[in-house]
């Protein structure tokens, strides 16, 4: 269920940066937006985190804020030189991914534990 505190929920496993959108823009204040978004990004700046997960689970849809915030993450990753991928899509966001062509450069799985496999195994 979304968080209507929160625009990214974040959790570190061992490498793994998890970034869970609770939402589109418009359902938050757009400083609020704007601050965690900066905040998200910084987060990758941490030598421990290597990889990055984009868990979907509490969204049916998200606008091109969150994903432009979401892409500087996935971005910054490969910079990095980890990999970056999303997990956990709804029909309606999978639509949505499959339009704006995301999956040529950072896959899909259907479960968090489907990515985790795919970053350990990369």
């Amino acid at each position: 269920m979304p968080d209507p505190q929160t625009v990214f929920k974040v959790e570190r496993l061992e490498s793994v940066l998890v970034v869970l959108p609770q939402g589109p823009a418009l359902n938050f204040q757009y400083n609020q937006v704007h601050l965690e978004s900066n905040s998200l990004f910084r987060v990758l700046d941490e030598p421990t985190l290597k990889n990055a997960i984009v868990d979907l689970e509490a969204v049916d849809y998200v606008d091109s804020v969150i994903i432009s915030s979401i892409l500087r993450v996935c971005t910054k990753t490969k910079q990095k030189g980890g990999k970056a991928v999303f997990c956990n899509a709804s029909e309606s966001m999978e639509s949505v991914l499959k339009c704006i062509k995301i999956g040529k450069l950072w896959p899909l799985y259907t479960t968090r534990d489907e990515a985790l496999q795919a970053l350990a195994a990369a």
